[in-house]
């Protein structure tokens, strides 16, 4: 692998929340913070943490510089939200970071990965080139035009 991948702890990542800035914000709608939404997810009544829902921190020669979290729900990984540090952005390291995750699902997250889906901003072209070079498709594009579904079959 070309990543090391650790499980996020929001008391020792305070780091995380200086890579939301306003791009990143917009796209994904964060405006409390990664932390509150961890909170929210891990806290939900179904949530069991790294069996249904995981949260990863991505590190590059000991530089941490993505936060990846993902759900299982009926048979499908949810990717709900990765977020690259602003530094790192646009060098395809996302592209890198999906492709690498489903390809060694099994080690990062002790499940394979065999269909995974995400829901993209129509505005946010670059996560959907990101996802689209790691095989993911265009599934559909919601009535209202707000959002775009994805998905990846191994």
């Amino acid at each position: 692998m070309n990543f090391y991948w650790t499980d996020y702890n929001p008391t020792e990542m305070k780091f995380v929340e200086k890579w939301l800035d306003k791009t990143a914000v917009k796209f994904t709608g964060m405006d409390d913070g990664w932390e509150d939404f961890y909170k929210y997810w891990k806290n939900e009544k179904d949530t069991i943490l790294n069996q249904n829902y995981w949260c990863k921190v991505v590190s590059e020669k000991g530089l941490p510089f993505c936060v990846i979290a993902l759900g299982f729900h009926e048979d499908s990984f949810v990717i709900m939200e990765m977020l690259v540090s602003p530094k790192m952005r646009n060098k395809g390291k996302g592209t890198l970071i999906i492709k690498e995750l489903i390809e060694n699902s099994k080690q990062i997250l002790g499940k394979e990965i065999q269909k995974a889906e995400a829901v993209i901003y129509p505005s946010n072209k670059a996560s959907q080139r990101c996802f689209e070079k790691a095989g993911f498709v265009l599934e559909r594009i919601h009535e209202d035009g707000d959002a775009i579904d994805y998905v990846f079959y191994k």
